[in-house]
């Protein structure tokens, strides 16, 4: 395995899961002021406090932990455009090279993932089509900031069903829109993966997931369950990194 040193920042969920990461590996940790450029792998948990900064740089050679796809701790979104974190028992993605997707190395088993004893509800008959605007972190992070009406023109090419722009902020439910959705769009979101479990095909514009499902595909309307068993063998909870499981998982994303 190469050397992957491992940075936590000012933030207790960061500080929390990549301490858990660090240990259950044996891997150094450092607090993220005392980072220096080098051919290290670069560990770490979410894009703020300077670490989206050194992610960047680095473009390959870095391990990138946060929330899972299904069954992440639990939040809730506030009006004042604030996240509220009920605890740290969920899963956390770690993924390699990449904020959203293993690119190198796809699973497709399906044990972990029936672990998780979601339903897989039948597809839905829907026509309005969902576009889940990205946080403004994530618009800046990717420099796409114009997305949204890019996404919604670029849409229109393939589609003429009416178009709801949604984010987790909105005061709609997301379960009321996917009761008479068609499809899911997002940039990246979590959320398409939950969609394709209540039965409403998800499609991306960020080239680790469009493989998955491309918006120039989406009157087609397939749901592709392959992405939903490839996210679940890429995440796990904080006392999963202390099994051999994870240890192994690790060697083979770490090439």
């Amino acid at each position: 395995m190469s050397q992957i040193e491992c940075f936590y920042t000012s933030h207790f969920i960061n500080r929390t899961v990549i301490q858990f990461f660090s240990k259950g590996l044996g891997l150094p940790l450092s607090n993220l002021d005392k980072y220096m450029e080098n051919e290290n792998i670069f560990a770490s948990y979410g894009i703020l406090r300077g670490t989206g900064e050194i992610i960047k740089k680095k473009n390959s050679k870095f391990i990138y932990l946060d929330h899972g796809y299904f069954n992440a701790s639990s939040r809730k979104f506030t009006k004042e455009k604030k996240t509220i974190l009920n605890n740290l028992e969920g899963y956390f993605r770690v993924i390699r090279d990449d904020l959203y997707f293993n690119i190198n190395y796809l699973n497709k088993k399906t044990e972990r993932f029936d672990n998780l004893q979601i339903n897989l509800k039948e597809k839905r008959k829907g026509d309005i089509i969902i576009v889940s605007e990205p946080t403004s972190n994530t618009l800046d992070f990717l420099e796409i900031n114009n997305w949204t009406e890019s996404t919604v023109n670029e849409l229109k090419k393939y589609t003429d069903r009416e178009i709801i722009i949604h984010n987790k902020f909105s005061e709609i439910p997301l379960n009321s829109l996917l009761e008479k959705a068609f499809a899911f769009v997002s940039c990246q979101s979590t959320a398409g993966f939950y969609a394709i479990t209540e039965g409403v095909p998800a499609y991306f514009t960020h080239k680790s997931l469009s493989q998955y499902g491309n918006i120039k595909d989406v009157e087609k309307n397939e749901p592709n369950y392959d992405l939903l068993y490839v996210a679940a063998n890429s995440q796990w909870k904080l006392r999963e990194f202390f099994s051999d499981e994870f240890a192994e998982y690790m060697n083979k994303i770490n090439f």
